[in-house]
Protein backbone atom coordinates (compact mmCIF):
# COMPACT_ATOMS: atom_id res chain seq x y z
CA UNK A 1 0.00 0.00 0.00
CA UNK A 2 2.86 2.46 0.91
CA UNK A 3 4.71 1.41 -2.40
CA UNK A 4 1.31 2.28 -4.37
CA UNK A 5 0.72 5.84 -2.65
CA UNK A 6 4.90 6.58 -3.27
CA UNK A 7 4.33 5.59 -6.76
CA UNK A 8 1.10 7.32 -7.39
CA UNK A 9 2.62 10.58 -5.64
CA UNK A 10 5.68 10.24 -8.08
CA UNK A 11 3.61 10.56 -11.04
CA UNK A 12 2.40 13.96 -9.99
CA UNK A 13 4.17 17.16 -10.51
CA UNK A 14 6.29 17.96 -8.08
CA UNK A 15 4.81 20.28 -5.13
CA UNK A 16 6.57 23.27 -3.51
CA UNK A 17 5.61 23.08 -0.04
CA UNK A 18 6.25 26.14 2.95
CA UNK A 19 6.76 24.23 6.31
CA UNK A 20 5.89 26.54 9.40
CA UNK A 21 7.31 25.09 12.32
CA UNK A 22 9.50 26.39 15.46
CA UNK A 23 11.04 22.89 17.54
CA UNK A 24 13.48 21.97 15.80
CA UNK A 25 13.01 18.07 16.53
CA UNK A 26 9.39 18.56 14.82
CA UNK A 27 11.48 20.18 11.49
CA UNK A 28 14.44 17.67 11.18
CA UNK A 29 11.61 14.64 11.31
CA UNK A 30 9.66 16.43 8.55
CA UNK A 31 12.67 16.75 6.44
CA UNK A 32 14.02 12.92 7.01
CA UNK A 33 10.54 11.66 6.06
CA UNK A 34 10.56 13.70 2.53
CA UNK A 35 13.81 12.62 2.17
CA UNK A 36 13.63 8.77 2.98
CA UNK A 37 10.46 8.93 1.07
CA UNK A 38 11.88 10.28 -1.51
CA UNK A 39 8.41 12.80 -2.48
CA UNK A 40 8.45 15.16 -4.60
CA UNK A 41 8.36 18.07 -2.45
CA UNK A 42 11.03 21.38 -3.03
CA UNK A 43 10.87 21.98 0.74
CA UNK A 44 10.93 25.65 2.56
CA UNK A 45 11.29 25.63 5.93
CA UNK A 46 11.06 28.73 8.05
CA UNK A 47 10.23 28.94 12.33
CA UNK A 48 7.94 32.13 12.75
CA UNK A 49 5.03 33.86 11.32
CA UNK A 50 6.96 36.56 10.09
CA UNK A 51 9.55 34.78 8.12
CA UNK A 52 6.31 32.85 6.61
CA UNK A 53 4.22 35.87 5.91
CA UNK A 54 7.61 37.46 4.42
CA UNK A 55 7.68 34.30 2.12
CA UNK A 56 4.43 34.34 1.32
CA UNK A 57 4.36 37.81 0.45
CA UNK A 58 6.88 37.42 -2.69
CA UNK A 59 6.64 33.68 -3.47
CA UNK A 60 4.04 31.08 -4.66
CA UNK A 61 3.64 27.61 -3.06
CA UNK A 62 1.36 24.98 -3.43
CA UNK A 63 0.69 24.21 -0.07
CA UNK A 64 1.44 25.55 3.69
CA UNK A 65 1.89 23.01 6.50
CA UNK A 66 1.89 25.30 9.91
CA UNK A 67 1.90 23.89 13.50
CA UNK A 68 -0.02 26.15 15.30
CA UNK A 69 1.54 27.41 18.68
CA UNK A 70 4.83 29.21 17.11
CA UNK A 71 6.57 31.99 18.88
CA UNK A 72 5.33 34.72 17.32
CA UNK A 73 1.67 34.14 16.56
CA UNK A 74 -0.32 31.02 15.78
CA UNK A 75 -1.38 29.53 12.59
CA UNK A 76 -4.31 31.86 12.42
CA UNK A 77 -1.72 34.47 11.27
CA UNK A 78 -0.71 32.55 8.77
CA UNK A 79 -3.57 31.95 7.28
CA UNK A 80 -4.73 35.87 7.09
CA UNK A 81 -1.50 35.54 4.52
CA UNK A 82 -2.31 32.30 2.55
CA UNK A 83 -5.01 33.57 0.47
CA UNK A 84 -5.91 30.82 -2.14
CA UNK A 85 -3.08 28.02 -1.21
CA UNK A 86 -4.41 24.99 0.76
CA UNK A 87 -2.93 25.15 4.36
CA UNK A 88 -2.68 22.18 7.00
CA UNK A 89 -2.87 22.60 10.08
CA UNK A 90 -0.78 20.66 12.62
CA UNK A 91 -1.73 20.49 16.52
CA UNK A 92 -0.83 18.97 19.17
CA UNK A 93 -3.21 16.68 21.30
CA UNK A 94 -6.03 18.16 22.53
CA UNK A 95 -6.38 20.84 20.28
CA UNK A 96 -8.89 19.36 18.16
CA UNK A 97 -11.45 22.19 18.63
CA UNK A 98 -8.30 24.69 17.95
CA UNK A 99 -8.03 22.92 14.37
CA UNK A 100 -11.72 22.27 13.73
CA UNK A 101 -11.77 26.60 14.31
CA UNK A 102 -8.49 26.83 12.34
CA UNK A 103 -11.07 24.30 9.12
CA UNK A 104 -13.46 26.84 9.11
CA UNK A 105 -11.26 30.31 8.74
CA UNK A 106 -10.09 28.46 6.05
CA UNK A 107 -7.37 25.92 6.11
CA UNK A 108 -8.00 22.80 4.36
CA UNK A 109 -7.28 19.94 6.73
CA UNK A 110 -5.34 18.92 10.12
CA UNK A 111 -2.75 16.83 11.43
CA UNK A 112 -2.41 16.00 15.11
CA UNK A 113 0.97 15.65 16.01
CA UNK A 114 2.37 12.94 18.47
CA UNK A 115 5.74 12.50 19.69
CA UNK A 116 6.45 9.59 17.62
CA UNK A 117 5.73 11.44 14.40
CA UNK A 118 3.34 8.72 13.19
CA UNK A 119 1.55 11.49 12.01
CA UNK A 120 3.85 11.87 8.92
CA UNK A 121 2.46 9.13 7.62
CA UNK A 122 -0.58 10.93 6.75
CA UNK A 123 1.14 14.07 5.34
CA UNK A 124 1.36 12.81 1.30
CA UNK A 125 -2.18 11.30 1.20
CA UNK A 126 -3.00 14.44 3.01
CA UNK A 127 -0.87 17.10 0.41
CA UNK A 128 -2.50 14.81 -2.83
CA UNK A 129 -5.95 15.51 -1.95
CA UNK A 130 -5.44 19.49 -0.70
CA UNK A 131 -3.33 19.60 -4.30
CA UNK A 132 -6.58 17.92 -6.10
CA UNK A 133 -9.17 19.71 -4.07
CA UNK A 134 -7.55 23.20 -5.08
CA UNK A 135 -7.25 22.09 -8.67
CA UNK A 136 -11.17 21.50 -8.57
CA UNK A 137 -11.55 24.38 -7.34
CA UNK A 138 -10.15 26.22 -9.58
CA UNK A 139 -11.33 24.04 -12.53
CA UNK A 140 -14.87 24.30 -11.18
CA UNK A 141 -14.28 28.31 -10.47
CA UNK A 142 -13.23 29.05 -14.11
CA UNK A 143 -16.00 26.26 -15.37
CA UNK A 144 -18.57 28.99 -13.43
CA UNK A 145 -17.21 31.89 -14.77
CA UNK A 146 -16.88 30.67 -17.96
CA UNK A 147 -20.64 29.72 -17.82
CA UNK A 148 -22.16 32.84 -16.30
CA UNK A 149 -20.27 34.98 -18.63
CA UNK A 150 -20.82 32.59 -21.93
CA UNK A 151 -22.91 34.77 -24.39
CA UNK A 152 -25.12 31.60 -24.72
CA UNK A 153 -28.25 30.97 -22.79
CA UNK A 154 -27.27 28.42 -19.94
CA UNK A 155 -29.40 26.82 -17.58
CA UNK A 156 -29.36 23.44 -15.65
CA UNK A 157 -32.66 21.68 -14.45
CA UNK A 158 -32.31 18.21 -11.95
CA UNK A 159 -33.88 15.04 -12.63
CA UNK A 160 -37.14 16.22 -11.96
CA UNK A 161 -36.77 19.07 -14.56
CA UNK A 162 -36.98 21.91 -11.90
CA UNK A 163 -34.05 24.32 -12.98
CA UNK A 164 -31.71 24.76 -10.27
CA UNK A 165 -29.28 27.21 -11.88
CA UNK A 166 -29.36 29.97 -14.95
CA UNK A 167 -26.36 32.32 -16.17
CA UNK A 168 -26.82 35.99 -16.93
CA UNK A 169 -27.30 35.43 -21.16
CA UNK A 170 -30.13 33.54 -20.07
CA UNK A 171 -31.84 36.35 -17.95
CA UNK A 172 -31.56 38.67 -20.64
CA UNK A 173 -32.59 36.45 -23.24
CA UNK A 174 -35.90 34.96 -21.49
CA UNK A 175 -36.32 38.09 -19.09
CA UNK A 176 -36.72 36.45 -15.94
CA UNK A 177 -34.84 37.75 -13.12
CA UNK A 178 -33.31 34.64 -11.67
CA UNK A 179 -35.48 34.40 -8.27
CA UNK A 180 -38.43 33.93 -10.61
CA UNK A 181 -36.82 30.75 -12.46
CA UNK A 182 -35.32 28.98 -10.56
CA UNK A 183 -37.08 26.20 -9.11
CA UNK A 184 -39.77 26.17 -12.20
CA UNK A 185 -40.01 23.68 -14.44
CA UNK A 186 -38.04 23.90 -17.76
CA UNK A 187 -41.40 23.23 -19.47
CA UNK A 188 -42.20 27.19 -18.65
CA UNK A 189 -39.82 27.94 -21.47
CA UNK A 190 -41.52 25.72 -24.30
CA UNK A 191 -43.98 27.39 -26.40
CA UNK A 192 -47.90 25.49 -25.82
CA UNK A 193 -48.94 23.11 -28.11
CA UNK A 194 -51.76 24.63 -29.22
CA UNK A 195 -49.55 27.62 -30.49
CA UNK A 196 -47.67 25.29 -32.81
CA UNK A 197 -49.00 21.59 -33.79
CA UNK A 198 -44.85 20.67 -33.92
CA UNK A 199 -44.81 22.27 -30.82
CA UNK A 200 -40.74 21.88 -30.30
CA UNK A 201 -39.55 20.64 -33.70
CA UNK A 202 -41.02 23.25 -35.72
CA UNK A 203 -38.26 23.86 -38.60
CA UNK A 204 -34.60 23.11 -39.86
CA UNK A 205 -31.70 25.73 -40.04
CA UNK A 206 -27.81 24.71 -41.38
CA UNK A 207 -25.73 25.34 -38.78
CA UNK A 208 -21.75 26.14 -39.39
CA UNK A 209 -21.27 24.79 -42.46
CA UNK A 210 -23.42 22.75 -44.64
CA UNK A 211 -24.63 20.71 -42.11
CA UNK A 212 -28.82 21.17 -40.73
CA UNK A 213 -29.74 21.11 -37.20
CA UNK A 214 -33.16 21.40 -35.53
CA UNK A 215 -34.56 24.02 -34.88
CA UNK A 216 -36.71 25.28 -31.33
CA UNK A 217 -39.80 27.45 -30.73
CA UNK A 218 -39.01 28.97 -26.72
CA UNK A 219 -41.10 31.74 -25.07
CA UNK A 220 -39.83 34.41 -23.09
CA UNK A 221 -41.51 35.64 -19.74
CA UNK A 222 -43.48 38.10 -22.34
CA UNK A 223 -44.27 35.19 -23.80
CA UNK A 224 -43.06 36.65 -27.16
CA UNK A 225 -41.51 33.36 -29.45
CA UNK A 226 -38.10 32.82 -30.86
CA UNK A 227 -36.27 30.60 -32.29
CA UNK A 228 -33.34 29.03 -30.82
CA UNK A 229 -30.65 26.27 -31.45
CA UNK A 230 -30.70 24.00 -28.10
CA UNK A 231 -28.02 21.32 -27.28
CA UNK A 232 -28.53 19.21 -23.80
CA UNK A 233 -26.41 17.05 -22.04
CA UNK A 234 -26.55 15.12 -18.85
CA UNK A 235 -24.28 15.52 -15.80
CA UNK A 236 -23.56 12.15 -13.49
CA UNK A 237 -22.97 11.69 -10.56
CA UNK A 238 -19.91 9.64 -8.77
CA UNK A 239 -22.01 6.39 -9.09
CA UNK A 240 -22.64 6.86 -13.04
CA UNK A 241 -26.33 8.00 -11.93
CA UNK A 242 -28.46 11.20 -14.03
CA UNK A 243 -27.65 13.87 -11.67
CA UNK A 244 -28.62 17.42 -13.83
CA UNK A 245 -29.34 17.67 -17.33
CA UNK A 246 -27.41 21.11 -18.86
CA UNK A 247 -29.26 23.20 -21.26
CA UNK A 248 -27.32 25.42 -23.51
CA UNK A 249 -29.71 27.62 -25.93
CA UNK A 250 -28.93 29.96 -28.52
CA UNK A 251 -31.05 32.94 -29.66
CA UNK A 252 -30.72 32.49 -33.70
CA UNK A 253 -33.62 35.14 -34.53
CA UNK A 254 -31.06 36.88 -36.59
CA UNK A 255 -30.21 33.93 -38.37
CA UNK A 256 -33.40 32.99 -39.29
CA UNK A 257 -34.24 36.20 -40.25
CA UNK A 258 -30.93 36.30 -42.52
CA UNK A 259 -31.68 32.97 -44.22
CA UNK A 260 -35.50 33.99 -45.17
CA UNK A 261 -34.01 37.30 -46.46
CA UNK A 262 -31.37 35.14 -48.81
CA UNK A 263 -34.28 32.60 -49.63
CA UNK A 264 -36.47 35.58 -50.95
CA UNK A 265 -33.70 37.22 -52.66
CA UNK A 266 -32.58 33.45 -54.23
CA UNK A 267 -36.29 33.67 -55.26
CA UNK A 268 -36.54 36.82 -56.41
CA UNK A 269 -33.41 36.80 -58.51
CA UNK A 270 -34.39 33.10 -59.99
CA UNK A 271 -37.63 34.43 -60.72
CA UNK A 272 -35.62 38.02 -62.31
CA UNK A 273 -33.43 35.27 -64.76
CA UNK A 274 -36.90 33.30 -65.79
CA UNK A 275 -38.18 36.56 -67.12
CA UNK A 276 -35.04 37.75 -68.49
CA UNK A 277 -35.18 34.36 -70.32
CA UNK A 278 -38.42 34.90 -71.50
CA UNK A 279 -37.50 38.14 -72.85
CA UNK A 280 -34.19 37.21 -74.81
CA UNK A 281 -37.27 34.40 -76.47
CA UNK A 282 -39.90 37.47 -77.22
CA UNK A 283 -37.07 40.02 -78.08
CA UNK A 284 -35.34 37.33 -80.46
CA UNK A 285 -38.90 36.06 -81.98
CA UNK A 286 -40.07 39.70 -82.50
CA UNK A 287 -36.01 40.75 -84.46
CA UNK A 288 -36.59 37.39 -86.76
CA UNK A 289 -40.18 38.49 -87.39
CA UNK A 290 -38.83 42.14 -87.96
CA UNK A 291 -36.09 41.04 -90.44
CA UNK A 292 -38.39 38.31 -92.27
CA UNK A 293 -41.05 41.81 -93.02
CA UNK A 294 -37.99 43.74 -93.78
CA UNK A 295 -38.91 46.46 -91.66
CA UNK A 296 -35.20 47.27 -89.77
CA UNK A 297 -36.46 50.14 -88.16
CA UNK A 298 -38.80 48.19 -86.08
CA UNK A 299 -36.16 45.75 -85.30
CA UNK A 300 -33.63 48.67 -84.29
CA UNK A 301 -36.72 49.87 -82.08
CA UNK A 302 -37.18 46.57 -80.28
CA UNK A 303 -33.07 45.86 -80.49
CA UNK A 304 -32.94 49.15 -79.06
CA UNK A 305 -35.29 49.26 -75.96
CA UNK A 306 -34.01 45.79 -75.14
CA UNK A 307 -30.68 46.79 -74.66
CA UNK A 308 -32.04 49.72 -72.15
CA UNK A 309 -33.74 47.21 -70.56
CA UNK A 310 -30.37 45.43 -70.01
CA UNK A 311 -28.37 48.65 -69.12
CA UNK A 312 -31.19 49.60 -66.46
CA UNK A 313 -31.08 45.99 -64.90
CA UNK A 314 -27.41 45.65 -64.66
CA UNK A 315 -27.01 49.27 -63.38
CA UNK A 316 -24.72 50.00 -66.50
CA UNK A 317 -26.89 52.79 -67.79
CA UNK A 318 -24.95 55.84 -67.93
CA UNK A 319 -26.61 59.54 -67.29
CA UNK A 320 -25.89 62.88 -68.78
CA UNK A 321 -27.86 65.55 -66.36
CA UNK A 322 -27.93 69.09 -66.99
CA UNK A 323 -30.60 71.59 -66.73
CA UNK A 324 -33.55 72.32 -69.12
CA UNK A 325 -36.96 73.31 -68.91
CA UNK A 326 -39.39 70.41 -68.25
CA UNK A 327 -42.41 72.69 -69.95
CA UNK A 328 -39.91 72.90 -73.35
CA UNK A 329 -38.49 69.12 -73.14
CA UNK A 330 -42.57 68.02 -72.97
CA UNK A 331 -43.81 70.50 -76.25
CA UNK A 332 -41.17 68.74 -77.75
CA UNK A 333 -42.58 65.44 -77.08
CA UNK A 334 -45.81 66.24 -78.34
CA UNK A 335 -45.13 67.93 -81.16
CA UNK A 336 -42.47 65.01 -82.56
CA UNK A 337 -45.91 62.95 -81.51
CA UNK A 338 -48.92 64.68 -83.74
CA UNK A 339 -48.23 62.86 -87.07
CA UNK A 340 -48.76 59.99 -85.09
CA UNK A 341 -51.79 60.88 -83.14
CA UNK A 342 -52.91 62.70 -86.49
CA UNK A 343 -53.27 59.42 -88.01
CA UNK A 344 -56.22 58.32 -85.80
CA UNK A 345 -57.81 61.43 -85.80
CA UNK A 346 -56.25 61.81 -81.96
CA UNK A 347 -56.74 65.60 -80.07
CA UNK A 348 -53.66 66.27 -77.79
CA UNK A 349 -54.22 68.84 -75.62
CA UNK A 350 -51.66 70.06 -73.20
CA UNK A 351 -51.60 71.98 -70.40
CA UNK A 352 -47.98 74.03 -68.70
CA UNK A 353 -48.00 76.39 -66.08
CA UNK A 354 -46.17 80.04 -67.01
CA UNK A 355 -42.62 80.22 -65.72
CA UNK A 356 -39.77 77.87 -66.25
CA UNK A 357 -40.11 74.39 -64.61
CA UNK A 358 -35.90 73.18 -64.23
CA UNK A 359 -35.18 70.14 -63.50
CA UNK A 360 -31.74 68.62 -63.49
CA UNK A 361 -31.52 65.39 -65.45
CA UNK A 362 -30.96 63.60 -68.66
CA UNK A 363 -32.38 65.33 -71.20
CA UNK A 364 -32.84 62.61 -74.24
CA UNK A 365 -33.84 60.04 -71.48
CA UNK A 366 -36.85 61.90 -69.80
CA UNK A 367 -37.63 62.88 -73.70
CA UNK A 368 -37.36 58.88 -73.82
CA UNK A 369 -39.55 58.27 -70.98
CA UNK A 370 -42.45 61.01 -71.90
CA UNK A 371 -42.67 59.49 -75.13
CA UNK A 372 -43.01 56.43 -74.39
CA UNK A 373 -45.60 56.97 -72.06
CA UNK A 374 -47.35 59.11 -74.11
CA UNK A 375 -47.30 56.72 -77.40
CA UNK A 376 -49.31 54.60 -74.80
CA UNK A 377 -52.09 56.06 -74.82
CA UNK A 378 -51.59 57.09 -78.57
CA UNK A 379 -51.96 53.13 -79.09
CA UNK A 380 -54.75 52.53 -76.74
CA UNK A 381 -56.80 55.47 -77.38
CA UNK A 382 -59.88 54.64 -80.14
CA UNK A 383 -59.64 56.82 -83.22
CA UNK A 384 -61.30 60.58 -82.88
CA UNK A 385 -60.25 60.12 -78.75
CA UNK A 386 -58.67 62.71 -76.89
CA UNK A 387 -55.30 62.69 -74.65
CA UNK A 388 -54.65 65.57 -72.16
CA UNK A 389 -51.63 66.01 -70.89
CA UNK A 390 -51.44 68.46 -67.60
CA UNK A 391 -47.77 69.70 -66.27
CA UNK A 392 -47.83 70.92 -62.62
CA UNK A 393 -45.62 72.98 -60.24
CA UNK A 394 -46.20 70.66 -56.74
CA UNK A 395 -43.46 73.02 -55.01
CA UNK A 396 -40.47 70.87 -55.04
CA UNK A 397 -41.75 68.03 -57.82
CA UNK A 398 -43.10 69.24 -61.22
CA UNK A 399 -46.05 66.73 -61.90
CA UNK A 400 -47.48 65.02 -64.97
CA UNK A 401 -50.84 63.80 -65.88
CA UNK A 402 -51.35 61.83 -68.70
CA UNK A 403 -55.18 61.21 -69.27
CA UNK A 404 -56.85 59.28 -71.95
CA UNK A 405 -60.01 57.66 -72.84
CA UNK A 406 -58.69 54.55 -74.36
CA UNK A 407 -59.84 51.13 -72.66
CA UNK A 408 -60.75 51.55 -69.05
CA UNK A 409 -57.98 49.90 -67.18
CA UNK A 410 -58.69 48.28 -63.66
CA UNK A 411 -58.16 46.48 -60.88
CA UNK A 412 -55.22 44.19 -60.57
CA UNK A 413 -53.97 46.24 -64.03
CA UNK A 414 -53.98 49.74 -62.63
CA UNK A 415 -51.74 48.10 -59.66
CA UNK A 416 -49.03 45.50 -61.81
CA UNK A 417 -48.99 47.38 -65.34
CA UNK A 418 -45.71 48.88 -64.93
CA UNK A 419 -44.72 45.96 -63.40
CA UNK A 420 -45.58 42.83 -64.26
CA UNK A 421 -44.36 40.51 -66.76
CA UNK A 422 -47.51 39.29 -68.49
CA UNK A 423 -47.87 42.97 -69.38
CA UNK A 424 -45.10 42.90 -71.63
CA UNK A 425 -45.54 38.84 -72.88
CA UNK A 426 -49.44 40.12 -73.45
CA UNK A 427 -48.38 43.19 -76.15
CA UNK A 428 -45.55 41.11 -77.46
CA UNK A 429 -47.68 37.99 -78.47
CA UNK A 430 -50.11 41.35 -79.67
CA UNK A 431 -47.32 42.55 -81.98
CA UNK A 432 -47.22 45.65 -79.83
CA UNK A 433 -43.26 45.86 -79.06
CA UNK A 434 -43.22 49.79 -78.60
CA UNK A 435 -46.15 48.99 -75.58
CA UNK A 436 -44.62 46.03 -74.20
CA UNK A 437 -41.07 47.75 -73.35
CA UNK A 438 -41.64 51.19 -73.81
CA UNK A 439 -43.81 51.11 -70.25
CA UNK A 440 -41.12 49.25 -68.25
CA UNK A 441 -38.20 51.83 -69.53
CA UNK A 442 -40.50 54.91 -68.76
CA UNK A 443 -40.48 53.71 -65.06
CA UNK A 444 -37.31 52.73 -64.78
CA UNK A 445 -35.76 56.44 -66.19
CA UNK A 446 -38.43 58.19 -63.99
CA UNK A 447 -36.87 56.61 -60.93
CA UNK A 448 -33.42 57.09 -61.71
CA UNK A 449 -33.84 60.90 -61.89
CA UNK A 450 -35.59 60.53 -58.40
CA UNK A 451 -38.79 60.22 -59.38
CA UNK A 452 -42.35 57.77 -59.31
CA UNK A 453 -44.65 56.44 -61.04
CA UNK A 454 -48.33 55.75 -61.08
CA UNK A 455 -51.42 54.40 -62.81
CA UNK A 456 -55.08 55.93 -61.88
CA UNK A 457 -58.31 55.68 -63.06
CA UNK A 458 -61.31 57.60 -62.70
CA UNK A 459 -64.20 56.41 -60.60
CA UNK A 460 -66.78 55.86 -63.79
CA UNK A 461 -63.69 54.07 -65.64
CA UNK A 462 -64.23 56.27 -68.71
CA UNK A 463 -60.49 57.79 -68.41
CA UNK A 464 -56.78 56.22 -67.80
CA UNK A 465 -54.23 58.66 -65.96
CA UNK A 466 -50.70 58.23 -66.12
CA UNK A 467 -49.00 59.85 -63.33
CA UNK A 468 -45.22 60.68 -62.46
CA UNK A 469 -43.31 63.36 -60.54
CA UNK A 470 -39.78 64.28 -60.86
CA UNK A 471 -37.91 66.64 -58.13
CA UNK A 472 -37.05 69.96 -59.14
CA UNK A 473 -33.46 71.23 -60.07
CA UNK A 474 -33.05 72.95 -56.24
CA UNK A 475 -34.69 70.35 -54.46
CA UNK A 476 -32.94 67.95 -55.82
CA UNK A 477 -29.52 69.79 -55.39
CA UNK A 478 -30.54 70.50 -51.61
CA UNK A 479 -31.61 66.92 -51.29
CA UNK A 480 -27.80 65.93 -52.43
CA UNK A 481 -26.05 68.21 -50.30
CA UNK A 482 -28.05 67.25 -47.25
CA UNK A 483 -27.23 63.70 -48.29
CA UNK A 484 -23.75 64.07 -48.63
CA UNK A 485 -23.48 65.94 -44.85
CA UNK A 486 -25.13 63.63 -43.23
CA UNK A 487 -28.75 65.56 -42.88
CA UNK A 488 -31.58 63.61 -43.39
CA UNK A 489 -32.37 66.09 -46.63
CA UNK A 490 -36.08 67.35 -47.44
CA UNK A 491 -38.94 64.99 -47.17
Amino acid sequence: MKRQLKDKIMENSRYKILLVEDNEIDRMAFKRFVEEGSLPYDCTIVGSVSEAQGLLGGERFDIVISDYRLGDGTAFDILDSVKDIPTILVTGAGDEEIAIKAWRAGAYDYLVKDLEHKYLRAVPITVENAVRHKRMEEKVRLLSGAVTSANDSVYITDTEDKIIFVNKAFCKTYGYKEEEIIGKSSNILWIDREQSQNTRSVFQTRSVGSSWEVGFYHRRKDNSIFPVSLSRSVIKNTKGTDAAIVGIARDISERIFVEDELRTTIQGLKKQNEQKSELAIMVTGALKLALVEEDIDKALSVASDFLDISKIDTNTIKLKHSRFGFGSAVSQVLEGLLPLASEKGIEINCTIPDGELVVNADYDRIVQALTNLVCRSIKSVRSNGHIDVQVKDTGSQVAVEIRDDGSAVTGDEIQNILDTSSWVKEHFDSGEYQLALGLPIAKELIELHGGCVWTESTNAGEQNIFCFVLPKADVQQEASIAAASGSKGIK
